[in-house]
């Protein structure tokens, strides 16, 4: 009787534990958790969503080339010292974070040659904040001492989990417009670590009716548990999923408004055309599997995809349209929390324009194109003319005699083009230009 009572003990020990391991991200428990907090959330972050994703292809070439840079506030609520994570653990997962959202990780060389097209930098950047809400200076990062010993639960309470944005046991927002907010924490349960973060995706309304002490505004933000967070973490070295600093990166995918690639079903809809269907979460690294069978080319799973629960190793991809979807989100529904960087155009290198004639930018990214002539007659008439692809005139602009100029394309004018350039009857240049204004 006593073996069997061993046996039946450890069968309960390992059931209970995959089960809780299965958690890992925590965000369809957490939208079920604001949803029971304030009914009607689920169909807001829903009706966002759609919003944004009918919008997300309507961007403009200036849209495109501008960087967000998002302020960043690490709120470090801690038991003890082992909870209480260094500094540089903070630096090297705001890094990772950035080389994630900019495609500048070693590991891109790792995306396979089927989804390098629709692999895409995201131009959004992460700073940790040097102002606090009250003007004061500060690092960004936020240590705080709590009672409690984890925010961990189960089976997994978000209700919990969330008091770590509580004064009294963890740590209160920064103001949510203005900055991200980055809880960590211990999110285990008696030694599970089965939830490793969840995140607040987007909301087209900042505070919610009712006159409740529930304000989503307070709970903003993503949560981390801190044996994830960081390069080289010395308290996930043993971790059996081989998750680490990548699990913020797909967390802070959730606050900008993106969904699992798997749709949370079995080969489901996560709404972006570019990411292949998959029949449930990966785990681990299993390159080449391919779950769903779908309409016309067959995609293997995006093990790549940073929404995707596989392994650090395989994770190295934003798509264009979950970039499209995330740049979106930010402008429309957390315009406040960055500031803008456009680059602008370089000049070409002095050599070619005095020895060249030519247009530039190209493509060109407004209206205002620059005009080179070399070797200028200025007793000629010069010109610019734009065919379109099938050899249609579309515009013609006369141009000065001089070796560098600026004319205005006008006229709503987008897409691939041929210029030429006329020295009276006589074609000097003539090659493609690309519109998108």
């Amino acid at each position: 009787m006593r073996k069997i009572l061993i046996v039946t003990s450890l069968f309960i020990l390992l059931v209970t534990k995959a089960i809780y391991a299965q958690e890992k991200c925590g965000h369809l428990d957490y939208l079920e958790y604001l949803e029971l907090q304030e009914p009607g959330i689920k169909a807001n972050v829903k009706q966002t969503f759609f919003d944004a994703l009918s919008l997300s292809k309507l961007k403009t070439k200036k849209q495109q080339d501008t960087v967000y840079k998002i302020n960043v506030v690490f709120h470090i609520v801690y038991n003890n010292n082992r909870q209480n994570i260094d500094d540089s653990l903070v630096y090297s997962q705001l890094r990772v974070l950035n080389e994630a959202f900019r495609r500048t990780t070693p590991d891109t060389v790792k995306t396979r040659d089927i989804f390098k097209p629709v692999a895409a930098d995201a131009g959004i950047e992460f700073v940790l904040a040097t102002e606090d809400p009250e003007g004061n200076p500060t690092d960004g990062i936020v240590r705080a001492q709590s009672v409690r010993t984890t925010f961990g639960s189960f089976p997994t309470s978000l209700e919990t989990a969330d008091l770590v944005k509580n004064s009294s046991v963890g740590s209160k927002a920064w103001d949510t417009d203005k900055y991200l907010n980055i809880w960590v924490c211990d999110l285990s349960y008696n030694g599970f670590d089965g939830l490793y973060g969840f995140a607040y995706p987007p909301t087209n309304s900042a505070n919610w009716p009712g006159g409740g002490s529930f304000t989503t505004a307070d709970k903003q933000g993503v949560v981390c548990h801190y044996k994830v967070v960081g390069v080289g973490n010395p308290e996930n070295a043993a971790n059996e999923d081989n998750t680490g600093s990548k699990t913020m990166v797909h967390e802070v995918g959730h606050y900008l408004g993106l969904r699992h690639i798997w749709g949370d079903t079995r080969c489901g809809n996560d709404y972006m055309d570019d990411t292949p269907s998959a029949r449930r979460a990966s785990t681990g690294c299993n390159i080449g599997v391919n779950t769903c069978i779908e309409a016309g080319e067959q995609f293997p799973d995006m093990l790549e995809n940073y929404m995707d629960y596989s392994s650090d190793a395989c994770q190295n991809v934003f798509t264009n349209d979950q970039v499209a979807q995330m740049r979106l989100n930010l402008r429309l529904f957390r315009s406040e929390i960055y500031t803008e960087e456009v680059a602008e155009e370089p000049e070409p290198d002095i050599e070619w324009f005095t020895e060249a004639t030519g247009v530039f930018p190209n493509p060109l990214l407004n209206a205002d194109l620059n005009v080179y002539l070399h070797e200028v007659d200025e007793n000629a008439t010069y010109s610019l003319q734009l065919f379109n692809l099938l050899g249609q005139l579309v515009a013609a602009i006369e141009l000065d005699a001089v070796s560098k100029q600026q004319v205005v394309i006008s006229g709503g004018l987008q897409g691939a083009y041929i210029y030429r350039i006329n020295k009276g009857n006589e074609e000097l240049v003539s090659s493609k230009l690309l519109v998108s204004q």
